[in-house]
C-alpha cells in the first residue's frame, strides 16, 4: 500500500470553510480518493455528489514536513498522539 494525500472541498466551502485534507493508505490514487470521499462524507454527515476533490492538493505521498495546511491522517499506523494533524 502507498500513502496518498487528498483534500476534498464539501459543503462546508459555501461557507468559506477551507478543505479538508486526508491521508490514507491505498493501492494507487483511485482508491485513495474513493476512501477519503468515503470518510469524508460519512463523518461530515454530507452526500458524495456535495464532495469536490481538489486535485491541484491531491498526490501520492504525506503532506511536507512544513506544509502550511493541517491534515488528518486516517493510516492505519498513524502516529498514537491524536492520529491527525487537525485542521482549522
Amino acid at each position: 500500500m502507498k500513502t496518498f494525500t487528498v483534500t476534498i472541498a464539501g459543503t462546508e466551502r459555501f461557507d468559506g470553510e477551507a478543505p479538508y485534507t486526508w491521508v490514507v493508505e491505498a493501492a494507487d490514487v483511485t482508491s485513495a480518493m474513493n476512501k477519503a470521499l468515503a470518510h469524508h462524507a460519512l463523518s461530515q454527515d454530507q452526500q458524495l455528489c456535495d464532495l469536490e476533490v481538489d486535485p491541484l492538493h491531491t498526490f501520492e505521498g504525506s503532506p511536507p514536513e512544513n506544509c502550511a495546511y493541517h491534515w488528518n491522517d486516517l493510516r492505519p499506523t498513524a502516529p498514537e498522539a491524536d492520529g491527525a494533524h487537525g485542521r482549522d
